[in-house]
């Protein structure tokens, strides 16, 4: 029993051993070609990177001078609205003007005309 125990150690031990040198065997030191490989794959997708962030900056630019031109368009409409909202506002100050003087005008008009009667009823009278 004693010696199935230690041939059973030892056997483990062994194998153990083994699998490691064979792992640390395995994990080869890269050649340079798939050095340069790895490298170039890195660099490409770093020029990926940026020629993607370009294009969003490009892109946001472009939404940027739309929207610009967007608002100058707008504020360009709102001012014409603005004008002609003033210039009605001054046509309708000048309308009112005018029916105030007409109604003074007639409103005197009445009075001389009343002033006329009487005095051609005082004048029949006599």
């Amino acid at each position: 029993m004693k010696y199935k125990k230690i041939i059973l150690v030892l056997t483990l031990t062994a194998a153990s051993l083994f699998t490691l040198q064979a792992f640390a065997q395995s994990s080869e030191v890269m050649s340079k070609g798939q050095y340069d490989s790895i490298e170039s794959s890195q660099a490409e997708y770093k020029r990926d990177q940026v020629q993607t962030q370009k294009d969003k900056n490009a892109e946001a630019m472009s939404d940027a001078k739309a929207d610009r031109s967007d608002t100058k368009a707008k504020a360009k409409e709102s001012a014409r609205i603005d004008e002609e909202a003033q210039d009605a506002a001054k046509q309708s100050k000048n309308a009112l003007k005018a029916e105030k003087k007409a109604q003074k005008l007639r409103k005197k008009a009445d009075q001389q005309a009343d002033k006329a009667e009487k005095a051609r009823e005082k004048s029949d009278l006599n």
